[in-house]
């Protein structure tokens, strides 16, 4: 299963505190059953139509399972961390998908 997440942060914030808001992900390190997680900055790749690179930061994480990724969405990990950082950002969106 793959959990795939696209942040935009709110505009008026300073690449510090951008870069600071990649602590978010690095918190989420920290539950054991994720089979791997990754984030990143939208990468400034050349305009096309199929492209957007408006978002900020996006976050893929693999899970094992359906169950696996329902428990992480009760984990108390991921509630405090979204808890914690979900001032920074206006948008979120989740893309989750069956993967071989």
């Amino acid at each position: 299963m793959q959990h795939y997440v696209l942040f935009w942060l709110k505009p008026q914030l300073n690449q510090e505190e951008i870069a600071t808001f990649a602590n978010f992900f690095e918190s989420l390190k920290r539950i054991p059953y994720l089979k791997s997680l990754h984030y990143g900055l939208a990468a400034n790749t050349p305009v096309r139509t199929v492209t957007d690179n408006s978002f900020t930061y996006a976050l893929t994480i693999t899970f094992a399972s359906i169950e696996d990724h329902n428990t992480y969405q009760e984990d108390p990990v991921h509630l405090e961390a979204v808890e914690k950082f979900s001032k920074y950002w206006y948008r979120v969106v989740v893309h989750d998908s069956l993967i071989s």
